[in-house]
């Protein structure tokens, strides 16, 4: 890794960071204003969501869900192997998911071209028309809108250097997927999140003492309980005749792009942390 007191970051990397810094900060305009006021609206929804007859099965079954697919991905590596097949079909010779750290920003952005479509198209085609088959209907939509986002982070995190089969990157992944689809709209809530901050500070480091500090166990199963309660209340939104829940059969599509969106800037930040050092993006 460089040092951290000297720096030699492409000018595609110093783009990169100025488009991370705008990204964090976007101006106020008419649509962030919208988004905040749908924001403000969303606890009035929620209570009326919980009304619905089977929400809390379906919550529960959500969660159950989530936090098997969370157990699972630590069990695949082959889409792991997949990465780094697709680095040496573009040239660069790598032998682990860390040594994409030797390389320019620029290149793994051209080996990643096009992930975020992939899992949108993916997302939009999914859904099950929860309509007619209510709660229970949400079930499997949810489950699988979960295993499909958290693909989409695990190799966008793969692609930037990161083993999303270690525990701390479950922990990355999960939070990144339920800071989304919570309804603040500020991308400064999801770095500076704790668990976040912890993961991304540590995750290069798997000693066993260093999890039971953190206590990784227990905060990945309390975020995929908080991010099925959060995904499960925003489909069920939609069943909810109020204008300001505009969250209909687009939830998929929107949820999955964000998320890509989110990926790409801070996989991409932590790809230069791990380069340059922490202080890089303070420039």
């Amino acid at each position: 890794m460089a040092n951290t007191t000297s720096y030699s970051l492409s000018a595609y990397e110093l783009r990169a960071l100025e488009e991370l810094h705008s990204w964090k900060n976007p101006p106020e305009t008419w649509m962030t204003r919208a988004k905040l006021k749908a924001s403000e609206s969303w606890n009035a929804v929620t209570d009326m969501v919980h009304k619905i007859p089977g929400v809390d099965w379906a919550m529960e079954n959500v969660i159950s869900g989530v936090l098997e697919l969370t157990n699972e991905i630590t069990q695949d590596s082959v889409w792991t192997e997949a990465v780094i097949k697709d680095f040496h079909s573009k040239g660069h010779e790598i032998s682990h998911l860390s040594d994409v750290h030797e390389l320019d920003l620029e290149e793994v952005d051209l080996v990643l071209s096009g992930l975020d479509k992939k899992y949108i198209g993916l997302a939009s085609v999914e859904g099950v028309a929860t309509g007619a088959a209510g709660a229970a209907g949400i079930v499997p939509d949810l489950i699988a809108l979960v295993s499909i986002n958290l693909r989409a982070a695990g190799e966008y995190a793969s692609y930037c250097g990161f083993d999303i089969t270690h525990d701390l990157e479950r922990l990355y992944a999960l939070e990144l997927l339920d800071k989304v689809a919570q309804p603040s709209t500020n991308q400064k809530d999801v770095t500076l999140s704790p668990a976040v901050r912890t993961a991304s500070r540590v995750a290069r480091q798997q000693g066993s003492q260093l999890m039971e500090q953190v206590g990784v166990g227990n905060a990945i199963e309390a975020i995929a309980k908080r991010l099925g309660m959060n995904l499960t209340e925003k489909k069920l939104a939609q069943m909810v005749p109020v204008t300001g829940a505009l969250l209909g059969g687009g939830l998929n599509y929107l949820y999955t792009t964000k998320v890509c969106n989110t990926a790409h800037f801070l996989y991409r930040e932590r790809f230069l942390v791990a380069k340059y050092g922490e202080d890089v993006t303070s420039r």
